[in-house]
């Protein structure tokens, strides 16, 4: 599907999407939101270049931290399909010694930035001997996750929505050897007020899962001491959204791997089910051991780009995305 030949972001909002009924709106939602504990930017690209499939990540993100000064976390993460490479990082920063606009999207840590608006984006991003450094232009239609962009996740209340189709371009230089990308990023934005309970017995999983079929999921699994909950947002290439039921991800998870770093015991591979569609779906990540460790022990966490194969509505597909598991996933 060559995205290039969709009309922008900005124009596809302009006319409101057929049984949407959003509580967020992606212009005016994009800048930082002091208001709320947690402020979340995502970005995630796939790329085949050179005979390799690249797939980065970059993830800003506020928090409240516990009567002291708030900080940001800077989490960058590079992924080699082919070799099976692999290097993540979360670096944690006091509020006040970055640059976070108030009024225009614009955040800057000593790691990188993410600056720009709905019709332009730029990111850069830094870590040992690598540098990442694209545009991106959102094309298509945004995901209003939960079907509103507002819904329930354990104890909270959380907003969100995607923008899947950034067309992007730009490089990645890694150990001396330069990349160019050109494809897609999916991006990402969060806010929520923090859980004031006790949070060992919560953990999460989320999953952007991007078919050749043109189908774009967003699927998320919660577990509250024990209570599993899971379901997924489809949205079709005209743009149309469905929220949906998905089997519980406990049904369908294997490959069980423990992080000698972390003391996390997570599952690295998935058999998803949405019966409404049809569809069921294999989720690998390649490495396996895609974790980032922060010197924060709470934001432990997987970040796996992912390959995916299956069936959906009775015919053969296949795909890409990440896996995100946040959480306590101790054995």
């Amino acid at each position: 599907m060559d995205h290039t030949t969709k009309k922008s972001l900005i124009e596809n909002m302009q006319k409101p999407t057929k049984g949407l009924t959003p509580l967020v709106y992606p212009v005016r939602d994009l800048i930082y939101k002091k208001e709320y504990d947690v402020n979340s930017w995502f970005a995630i690209g796939h790329f085949e270049t050179e005979g390799h499939k690249i797939n980065y990540l970059f993830h800003l993100m506020t928090l409240e931290n516990a009567g002291a000064e708030p900080v940001i976390a800077s989490i960058v993460s590079f992924t080699d399909e082919t070799t099976g490479w692999y290097y993540g990082e979360d670096k944690v920063y006091p509020l006040s010694s970055v640059t976070i606009s108030e009024s225009e999207f614009n955040i800057e840590v000593p790691n990188g930035f993410m600056r720009g608006n709905l019709e332009e984006m730029q990111i850069y991003a830094t870590a040992p001997d690598m540098e990442l450094n694209v545009k991106l232009n959102p094309v298509g239609f945004p995901i209003y996750n939960g079907g509103t962009g507002c819904f329930p996740l354990n104890d909270m209340t959380v907003y969100q929505y995607s923008i899947p189709t950034m067309d992007t371009d730009g490089t990645l230089t890694i150990e001396g050897k330069t990349y160019h990308l050109d494809g897609l990023t999916w991006f990402d934005r969060q806010w929520e007020m923090m859980q004031n309970n006790d949070n060992s017995n919560i953990k999460w999983s989320w999953m952007d899962l991007n078919l050749s079929n043109g189908e774009i999921i967003s699927l998320w699994c919660a577990v509250n001491n024990g209570v599993e909950t899971s379901w997924a947002t489809v949205m079709h290439p005209d743009g149309t959204q469905t929220v949906t039921y998905a089997e519980p991800f406990s049904k369908g998870e294997s490959d069980y791997w423990l992080s000698e770093k972390s003391g996390q015991y997570y599952p690295t591979k998935w058999v998803i089910e949405l019966p409404e569609f049809e569809a069921r779906l294999e989720v690998t990540p390649s490495p396996r051991h895609q974790e980032i460790v922060s010197v924060i022990p709470a934001l432990h966490k997987y970040e796996g780009a992912s390959a995916v194969t299956g069936s959906y509505r009775k015919e053969e597909v296949t795909g890409y995305g990440y896996v995100e598991l946040v959480g306590n996933w101790s054995k």
